[in-house]
């Protein structure tokens, strides 16, 4: 198979810039310019869209973006007077889809997370246009293991994770073949662009002289931006001239407010306001400029985008162990486990080691050369063929 020429339609959850939301505008923009593709968008959940997002999608050259209400596309093995009303939203729901999707005669349906990946399969099995369609799994996503899941993730002619763990959700709850399983890990989105680190630093109150270390991550639980606060607050202790930034998006929704506010109270009970920026809502670019070491640390991840920006801007990168990170990182001896004994060394060596910086960094911005968009949609083309043909 073959995108040249096709109408492709992603379908996404909601409209914020979030790691699956850049891969799929990063996809559409390439598909329209360099595949002279037609794309639509189809949101499921939330029609909602952060200005990073309209932003992103101004330049993609994507036409047309859908949104037909909140999908009830779950059907619980019950019998109750609820799931009857469920099944009866759900039906109202992929009818409406069949009817206003229709008419745009799709090729390709290209899903993004597992809410989405589910409803592909129903517009892969209700649009008679449409022949190619995956489940894809990314990064710490949970399945909701009703009726319409099960048939779907059952009888979906491919699987596609961006690391290893991805599958370890499947093979838990549902018996799928091996063959059906692909690993596709995601390119990298962005584009390297050299900033006057001098003027950043002064904007966000940094030391020209100061080591900059700085987490990029959104304020999510399953994030560890306390860890690597608490772990940098002691190194600040024995090392001199070290800042640290985090930067997420509080205003995504109240559980991202109430994370980046207890970690402005941390910083203040901690007495290190001098040596740390928290910030929120801002330029990713500017940051990725003035920092000399990049931060990972969280519960779960596939293959995270912030880690290939990292390697990018030829960075040391301290990361949490995860198998999609050991991918990217290789055989790095910065590749930890979440204790703060491990963080504590990792950040240490760095910081107090220029040439080992310069040289770990060299070999990441080495090695992340090959994670380009035009190899992705290579081997995604090739999935998607040796899968339906």
């Amino acid at each position: 198979m073959k995108f040249d020429n096709k109408n492709v339609l992603l379908v996404l959850q909601v409209g914020t810039l979030g790691g699956a939301e850049r891969q799929a505008l990063g996809l559409g923009k390439f598909l329209v310019n360099n595949k002279n593709c037609n794309v639509d968008i189809l949101f499921v959940v939330s029609n909602n869209r952060t200005k990073e997002f309209n932003d992103f999608f101004n330049t993609t050259g994507i036409k047309n973006v859908f949104y037909f209400g909140f999908p009830h596309v779950v059907l619980r093995r019950e019998l109750s007077i609820k799931n009857l009303k469920r099944l009866k939203w759900s039906i109202q729901y992929f009818l409406l889809l069949k009817k206003e999707l229709n008419k745009n005669k799709y090729d390709v349906v290209v899903p993004f997370l597992n809410t989405p990946s589910k409803i592909s399969y129903y517009l892969y099995k209700l649009l008679p246009t449409v022949k190619y369609t995956f489940w894809h799994q990314l990064g710490l996503d949970f399945l909701k293991k009703d009726i319409y899941e099960s048939i779907a993730i059952n009888n979906m002619p491919c699987i596609i994770g961006n690391a290893d763990n991805c599958f370890d959700i499947f093979k838990n709850e549902y018996v799928v073949k091996n063959k059906v399983f692909n690993l596709l890990p995601q390119y990298l989105t962005l584009k390297k662009e050299n900033r006057n680190s001098d003027i950043i630093k002064e904007k966000y109150n940094i030391n020209k002289e100061d080591i900059v270390f700085g987490m990029i991550a959104h304020f999510k639980s399953f994030k560890y931006h306390d860890l690597a606060l608490k772990v940098f607050a002691r190194l600040a202790k024995e090392t001199e001239k070290v800042h640290l930034i985090l930067l997420g998006n509080k205003d995504n929704d109240e559980i991202c407010l109430e994370i980046y506010n207890n970690l402005s109270e941390s910083i203040d009970k901690m007495n290190i306001s001098d040596k740390v920026t928290l910030l929120s809502n801002e330029d990713v670019t500017d940051v990725l400029n003035v920092l000399d070491i990049g931060i990972l640390l969280s519960l779960i991840e596939g293959t995270p985008n912030v880690v290939m920006e990292y390697m990018l801007y030829a960075l040391p990168v301290i990361s949490s162990n995860h198998p999609g990170c050991i991918g990217l990182l290789q055989d790095s001896k910065f590749l930890v486990n979440n204790t703060e004994e491990e963080v504590f060394q990792a950040m240490y060596k760095l910081a107090a080691n220029e040439i080992l910086r310069e040289s770990e960094g060299a070999r990441n911005a080495k090695r992340i050369k090959k994670y380009d968009i035009e190899t992705y949609v290579n081997k995604l083309e090739t999935i998607l063929t040796n899968s339906f043909e």
